[in-house]
């Protein structure tokens, strides 16, 4: 008989947007489908105010980053590995009138628990493959190429939920597997665990991070814009490399990438 996520995880993974079940949902898969996408993100800029489909491109990326979140918790944490094929994720639709902070659920929820008897290094490369190579990056470069994002910007969108978990949730944890695996993820993991790659595409977003005397407190800042300050809140992240550049409040290149990060490509 499968292995189950225990009912006391499953209320764990709750404060990382997941749930054992859905009302409404669609099928992460879906998104593939250039119709389908192109009817979501209309729906996610109604729902959040997006102008473009630029921004709603990168504000579902960051939405979508809680299921890396909640797959690496699990291999970190328990050394278990969760389904995340892009057939087994369904997500929350977006609605207007509500911050859409969307849930994700599974429609199989059997975990394959690491084994002493095997590698652990080659059991983790398997949850990172299944999760980055075969889910996550099938649909950045789908995104860059139906609305022209940068997957730099996605990337990045995913990198900055990846470094809170580790360096801010499992902070405290005296699991040897949280060191270990942070720093597997970001200077061992090979280019192909995350798509076609030859190099992480992680790592360029790992930087020291920088005081702000404004904020009295150390924040990394972003190598690229996410795009939230074009929401109607006009807010931008404490952490926006535009704030640092811009003198009329937008970003200094318009909606492309800052002038001054282009060398990331």
């Amino acid at each position: 008989m499968a292995e189950l996520l225990t009912e006391q995880e499953c209320e764990q993974l709750k404060k990382y947007r997941f749930t054992d079940s859905l009302d409404q949902s669609f099928q992460v898969a879906e998104l593939l489908d250039q119709s389908f996408l192109k009817d979501f993100l209309k729906n996610v800029s109604l729902a959040i105010g997006a102008p473009n489909e630029k921004a709603a491109a990168s504000i579902f990326i960051k939405r979508y980053a809680f299921l890396a979140v909640v797959s690496l918790y699990a291999m970190t944490a328990w050394n278990k590995k969760l389904n995340v094929s892009l057939e087994n994720v369904k997500m929350e639709p977006a609605e207007q009138g509500e911050n859409w902070l969307p849930f994700i659920c599974f429609e199989d929820t059997a975990v394959q628990e690491w084994s002493v008897n095997e590698s652990r290094s080659e059991w983790r490369n398997r949850v990172l493959k299944d999760l980055f190579a075969h889910n996550i990056y099938p649909i950045i470069v789908h995104l860059e190429k139906s609305v022209g994002i940068s997957r730099l910007i996605l990337w990045e969108n995913i990198a900055v939920y990846l470094f809170w978990l580790y360096e801010s949730e499992l902070k405290d944890s005296e699991n040897t597997n949280v060191k270990d695996d942070f720093r597997y993820l970001l200077l061992e993991a090979e280019g192909q665990l995350f798509g076609s790659y030859n190099l992480n595409p992680l790592v360029k977003y790992f930087s020291e991070k920088t005081y702000l005397d404004e904020r009295e407190e150390e924040v990394r800042i972003r190598k690229t814009c996410c795009f939230s300050y074009q929401l109607p809140a006009g807010k931008r992240c404490k952490t926006c490399p535009c704030t640092h550049i811009a003198k009329d409040g937008r970003c200094h290149d318009g909606e492309s990438i800052c002038g001054t990060i282009r060398n990331l490509a």
